[in-house]
């Protein structure tokens, strides 16, 4: 094998794309041989991509049933730390067996080449500037499921990069491996790195939903489709910028369901943070005693972070 001339970047960390900058891959193949099915490595990642998502939706969920962390560690933040400290390490885990994965497939000479270095480069840069983010963004607790431990954001999140994309930290996390696999020539990389977003956008078919029925039941709403909160998935809407969650589902607006159609089809909501009182010995009339109220669902856990852990 030919000697290479070493960059600076060399003394770099190998999980960090600008390792060996020029130093070329030499287990070139074409065809289907670019896919080596044999490798273990290949099917670990797989394994692990599935893995993470299944693990925290299971662990955050029977939090929010049962308040088994909570109930251990006496406090619901120490129980999100632990918790963001074990997905971020999971993910750390998922990253370097994707590095293993691709470095042990076949290469494509035909993505030798600076110009798919730089597309490689930026999109590697952008993934990560999604991910960090909307980790500033959204904190620790925001980031790592604190809604389920009853932590609760007051305020929606509706600046960068939540302006720009629905999901910032999953297609930030895609973009990042995507970007990867582009620097190591690596078009089997390329597939593992769409694996990672189609399980992120199953994911996201059981956090979205469950997630918005957390703040429906804290704004008193019955709201199965109210705007996804700020967690890794926050909609794009006209929300103002200081106003809370909870009056934005009671006000409406862009995938907000207003309370006042309700109203307005006979069907009073009940008061935010007060308490109806209704004269004794007084019947009250069908449409004053029926209030929406929100009927927690148990749906099944999805094989899909984050946002995340930061997936980089």
């Amino acid at each position: 094998m030919a000697s290479s001339k070493h960059l600076a970047a060399d003394s770099l960390p190998a999980w960090i794309p600008l390792h060996h900058f020029n130093e070329p891959r030499w287990n070139y193949a074409t065809g289907l041989k670019v896919l080596d099915l044999s490798q273990g490595s290949l099917w670990l990642f797989v394994g692990m991509t599935m893995f993470n998502p299944i693990f925290w939706n299971i662990v955050a969920r029977n939090e929010y049933e049962n308040k088994t962390i909570t109930r251990i560690v006496k406090s619901p933040y120490v129980g999100c730390y632990i918790l963001a400290g074990t997905i971020f390490t999971l993910s750390a885990t998922r990253d370097s067996m994707y590095l293993a994965a691709i470095k042990d497939q076949p290469a494509m000479a035909l993505l030798n080449n600076s110009l798919v270095k730089a597309i490689g480069f930026a999109t590697f840069a952008a993934g990560q500037v999604f991910v960090l983010s909307s980790m500033w963004a959204l904190g620790v607790t925001g980031t790592y499921l604190g809604d389920y431990f009853g932590i609760l954001m007051s305020k929606r999140v509706t600046g960068f990069p939540f302006n720009v994309l629905n999901d910032p930290m999953y297609v930030g996390s895609f973009l990042s491996h995507l970007g990867t696999a582009l620097w190591y020539e690596s078009p089997s990389g390329i597939l593992l790195a769409f694996w990672v977003l189609a399980v992120y956008m199953v994911a996201l078919t059981y956090e979205g939903p469950f997630t918005d029925k957390i703040y429906s039941k804290k704004s008193g709403k019955k709201s199965a489709s109210a705007a996804s909160t700020p967690r890794k998935s926050a909609r794009k809407s006209m929300v103002k910028k200081d106003e809370s969650y909870a009056d934005a589902v009671a006000n409406g607006g862009p995938g907000v369901p207003s309370t006042q159609a309700k109203v307005s089809s006979g069907v009073q909501p009940k008061p935010v943070g007060s308490v109806a009182v209704t004269p004794r010995k007084t019947r009250t009339s069908k449409s004053d005693s029926t209030s929406p109220h929100m009927t927690r669902s148990r749906t099944g856990n999805t094989p899909g972070a984050r946002r995340a852990g930061s997936d980089e």
